[in-house]
């Protein structure tokens, strides 16, 4: 292992993974360091995401739908998502996949451990658990734990627990799934279920919040096995994975701990859409944006932060961190009054002022009123 290298990539979840296949994909001839213990339950988890038609990552996409639904307890909205296809891709495969392209290249340098501190200074002395190394820029997904400390910030958790669960009989249309279904909730929160099934016998199963607290395992639980017996008509099942995770949806600034040639990236610098937890597509443009940045020798921060995107996005936050009862009906708006592909677009930060007007006029209320005036002044 070298002592110095041009670029230094901290963690290999999401973002990381995306950064360095970008690298790869432009054939940067840097010399880069990836560190990660690869003990993170990152490992594990089941990232979806959409996308139009054909992606780059159909060869690793484990499952794909062409068909969603919205369901409350009086209304159920058929989602047609075309020219959309929404993916699932499993993280183990996504960052194994990374793992063996990057382990091709001489100039990429991969090692296995845990970083204990960065120094600032034009070079970067990173100490780690096993040595010392130096980078010209460091690439960072650790989360500053200043965050953890913060009072300011509209934070809400996106916290769940999902059960891969196996039938004998046919049960699931694998050609549909669920978005949100709102029929079953915990009082006073939003939550819903969330299915994506694999097959006729197989689905993951998820019940989720958007709320301030997380809940016990035994309550996550105790809605899983409510809704499937309720709602899928099961009573006899085999779970074969668990799958839990919290992200968090907040509206504090993860830019204000970048530093110069030290960024921070995935979850750390704000890659997460904090409106809807959403990571996998946003981390892959950031990554494009990150390496555009770096091989045109831009400041690393042009272009990755929206603003406006970032306004409406609090004001999402503040409705439902101020009334977190009633983030059903929020949600049954949205999906009632307009079309599921202009609902990608504008979450995928790609629609016009004009769209966005026409997104937000039918959820006027006393709610988002308040809190767009809040977030202006």
């Amino acid at each position: 292992m070298d002592s110095h290298y041009d670029i230094a990539i901290i963690g290999m979840g999401c973002a990381g993974s995306h950064i360095v296949q970008e690298l790869l994909r432009r054939k940067v001839h840097l010399n880069i360091l990836i560190i990660d213990d690869f003990k993170a339950a990152s490992l594990d988890k089941t990232w979806s995401f959409w996308e139009k038609g054909k992606g780059k990552w159909d060869h690793l996409i484990s499952h794909s739908w062409k068909k969603g639904s919205y369901i409350m307890p009086h209304d159920f909205i058929g989602l047609d998502i075309d020219p959309y296809v929404y993916k699932t891709i499993e993280s183990r495969d996504f960052i194994a996949f990374a793992k063996a392209e990057l382990q091709q290249k001489p100039n990429f340098t991969l090692i296995e451990d845990k970083v204990q501190s960065v120094s600032s200074g034009d070079i970067k002395k990173i100490v780690c658990e096993q040595g010392t190394v130096t980078a010209s820029v460091v690439l960072d997904s650790r989360i500053d734990p200043k965050f953890f400390q913060d009072t300011k910030a509209t934070t809400l958790q996106q916290h769940f627990k999902g059960w891969v669960i196996k039938t004998q009989q046919p049960t699931f249309d694998p050609e549909v799934f669920t978005m949100m279904d709102y029929r079953l909730r915990d009082a006073g929160t939003t939550s819903f279920t969330y299915v994506l099934p694999y097959s006729t016998t197989q689905a993951l199963v998820e019940f989720t919040y958007f709320s301030k607290d997380v809940v016990s395992d035994a309550t996550y639980e105790k809605y899983l096995q409510e809704y499937i017996t309720k709602y899928l008509h099961l009573t006899q099942y085999s779970i074969e994975k668990t799958e839990q995770g919290i992200i968090p949806m907040t509206s504090y600034k993860f830019e204000q701990h970048h530093r110069k040639n030290h960024l921070k990236i995935g979850t750390a610098g704000g890659w997460v859409k904090p409106s809807t937890g959403y990571s996998f597509k946003m981390s892959e443009k950031k990554a494009a944006q990150l390496v555009d940045n770096m091989l045109s020798k831009r400041e690393l921060t042009h272009g990755m932060i929206s603003k406006k995107f970032g306004f409406y996005d609090d004001i999402m936050l503040d409705v439902l961190h101020g009334d977190n009862g009633r983030g059903h009906e929020v949600f049954h708006t949205l999906y009632k009054k307009n079309k599921i592909q202009t609902i990608f677009r504008f979450l995928d930060q790609e629609t016009s002022l004009s769209q966005e007007l026409g997104i937000m006029l039918p959820m006027t209320s006393a709610a988002f009123l308040s809190a767009f005036f809040k977030k202006l002044f």
